[in-house]
């Protein structure tokens, strides 16, 4: 089941306001925000900054390490079911396998050497932070919404302060 077009209100996604709806092109990588009347931002992201957004859009209390490397690493097919998924919920039981996979792989590679568990998570950093990270997409595109670093835990998305 391919899935093209995911529309989400504020019921689905944390940082929309009432009103506002996000209308996600999943083949195109291009997210459009609705504001009453109008297109009030549009953008377009890489396939990791992509697939960073819509987790982190979809997780309330924000990702961590592992259930971000699955939906960054995990295929098509899969990725699909997610953009499908009622609930965030949902989406850590699709990804429950890999989730467990990625945990395991980052405890023993963190227990090895700091620097190997830095380079691991290199990936998430680039689809959040850098030039062409989901970051400095939505603030330039004129989203209110920023990425934010848990310490030692993940991201969350959040309003972008004023």
């Amino acid at each position: 089941m391919q899935v093209d077009f995911v529309h989400l209100s504020s019921d689905d996604a944390h940082v929309l306001s009432r009103g506002e709806y996000l209308m996600l092109n999943a083949k195109d990588r291009i997210i459009t925000l609705l504001k009453p009347g109008r297109i009030g931002a549009q953008c377009k992201l890489s396939r990791s900054a992509f697939r960073l957004f819509f987790l982190l859009l979809r997780a309330p209390g924000g990702a961590d390490y592992a259930e971000i490397l699955a939906c960054l690493n995990c295929s098509e097919a899969v990725f699909s079911k997610l953009l499908a998924a009622p609930s965030y919920e949902r989406i850590l039981e699709i990804l429950a396998p890999q989730i467990q996979r990625w945990n395991t792989h980052l405890e023993c590679t963190g227990s090895q050497s700091k620097v190997l568990l830095e380079k691991e998570l290199k990936i998430i950093r680039r689809a959040a932070k850098e030039r062409n990270g989901v970051n400095t997409v939505l603030l330039k595109a004129g989203f209110a919404m920023t990425v934010k670093a848990m310490y030692r835990k993940g991201y969350l998305l959040t309003h972008a302060a004023a």
